[in-house]
């Protein structure tokens, strides 16, 4: 009987051989075939992760440059701003000097025309002639660097319209040093 078992036993390791063969062959194949599935959808995450990447980056660089931008127009914008205070400074400047230099020619004329009066009384009075030239010259006014219809125009008595109006000139203009302005029509 020793004999018959050892052979029975023998046929049914040899059985049971196979069949676990087959079977490890079977889960081998299944384990493949996951492992295979496993790849594929790491892959796609892997290509879907470097597209969100690439989406993110290209948004981050936009976002930075729009701020670049933004920084740089409210640089422009001060920069605006500071001229715009400048320019009102230098216009303040200018009427200011004017002014002044309004004050320092009329006060000049006024030590000329004394001048002219303490020395007219020692010479002898100017005939009628020479009263009537000084009429004409007096009607008309050679322009100075710097100076302006406004200008002109208040310092004789006269409105700027007035001025325009003797010397047919239209409201653009411009007067040039040396030009000669009729003060009468």
């Amino acid at each position: 009987m020793t004999d018959k078992n050892l052979v029975w036993h023998d046929n049914y390791s040899r059985n049971n051989d196979n069949q676990k063969d087959k079977f490890e062959s079977h889960e081998n194949i299944r384990y493949e075939t996951a492992i295979e599935e496993l790849r594929k959808k790491h892959s796609r995450f892997l290509i879907i992760t470097a597209a969100v990447f690439l989406i993110f980056a290209v948004l981050l660089i936009v976002i930075i440059n729009k701020n670049q931008n933004m920084a740089e127009k409210n640089q422009v914008l001060v920069i605006e701003k500071r001229l715009d205070g400048l320019e009102a400074e230098f216009t303040s400047l200018k009427i200011y000097i004017a002014s002044k230099l309004d004050q320092a020619i009329k006060e000049m004329e006024r030590d000329r025309n004394t001048t002219t009066t303490q020395n007219s009384s020692s010479v002898k009075p100017p005939s009628p002639a020479q009263e009537e030239q000084k009429d004409v010259k007096s009607k008309v006014h050679k322009v100075l660097a710097g100076e302006s219809l406004a200008r002109i125009s208040r310092y004789h008595g006269l409105t700027v319209k007035q001025l325009r109006d003797y010397n047919n000139l239209d409201s653009d203009s411009i007067i040039h040093p040396g030009q000669e302005l009729k003060l009468t029509p």
